[in-house]
């Protein structure tokens, strides 16, 4: 099977050829669709010679070339146009939750395949990690659309059932295995340990994006009745009663605590905070998050 074969809906098609994936961190700026940089720098690859012009920085001038030609001449360098993607997916029990149709661990499935196909389109590297207390599965970083259906396969493969979710052992796996500065995306609802420390360690390197996926009822909306709900990494039974003031006010609470918690650190460790309902238009809001990163980017640049 191959992804021209493979059915997606026309949303998610549509969102994955307006994304545009970049990176703060790097010097790159979204300029016609490219990671192009207009910097000139060592580590960079060579791309051109020009004339040198009064204000050049005359460390990257080529006194060979000068001496040569008896003109002062300046060595133009790109930076790599290739973007290392990597997206750690929570595959643990609560990502089977879901009081719609749309479960979150369908939302994560849409996720990968939007950046897997925005990747591809971009010719840029793209990588998967799956993980509940462990890490369970690693694909590499690669330029090929064969490896987004890969991807998409290991996931739909993954035991999730009574799975528990840990992140900083999987936050430790890419720090010793990953060397290539990466732009990282974290796919999950964030019910784990705190995992500041091993976040912390990784962001020294890398660039770290939460993609904070809930279901409304978490925080306490859609709700109505009365619901026999099944934890699925305890396996334990409730009842919840929907109708609750005190419940949906709880929800709410704790809901609020979490993202806030998760903002923070974010902010503190130079990451990125993005929430993502289940019940929304979760694809698009995506695709609207970077554009105004490539807004930023375009302004910072000139």
């Amino acid at each position: 099977m191959s992804l021209k074969n493979m059915k997606f809906r026309e949303a998610l098609l549509t969102a994955a050829d307006q994304l545009e994936l970049s990176s703060l961190r790097r010097v790159s700026a979204l300029l016609s669709g490219h990671y192009q940089s207009p910097y000139q720098g060592s580590g960079m690859q060579f791309k051109e010679f020009r004339p040198y012009q009064f204000g050049d920085d005359v460390r990257h001038m080529s006194w060979q070339v000068t001496a040569k030609t008896g003109h002062p001449t300046l060595k133009i360098y790109e930076e790599d146009r290739e973007l290392n993607i990597i997206l750690m997916v929570d595959t643990s029990g609560s990502s089977l939750f879901g009081i719609s149709q749309t479960r979150k661990i369908e939302m994560y499935q849409e996720l990968v395949a939007l950046f897997g196909l925005a990747a591809s389109k971009n010719n840029d590297n793209f990588g998967t990690l799956f993980f509940n207390d462990q890490p369970t599965q690693f694909l590499p970083p690669r330029r090929s659309r064969s490896h987004v259906l890969l991807a998409l396969s290991k996931l739909q493969s993954q035991v999730l059932d009574g799975k528990k979710s840990d992140l900083r052992p999987s936050l430790q796996y890419l720090g010793r295995f990953v060397k290539t500065p990466s732009l990282i995306f974290i796919i999950s609802d964030f019910i784990t340990p705190s995992f500041q420390n091993e976040l912390t360690a990784l962001t020294k390197k890398h660039e770290v994006i939460f993609l904070h996926c809930f279901d409304d009822a978490e925080r306490g909306s859609c709700l109505k009745g009365v619901y026999e709900v099944r934890d699925p990494e305890t396996s334990e039974l409730y009842l919840l009663d929907g109708s609750s003031s005190r419940l949906k006010a709880d929800l709410l609470k704790n809901f609020s605590e979490l993202s806030i918690k998760l903002e923070r650190l974010a902010h503190n460790t130079k990451s990125e905070y993005l929430p993502l309902s289940v019940q929304d238009d979760y694809l698009q809001r995506v695709v609207r998050h970077f554009k105004s990163r490539g807004a930023f980017q375009r302004h910072s640049v000139r």
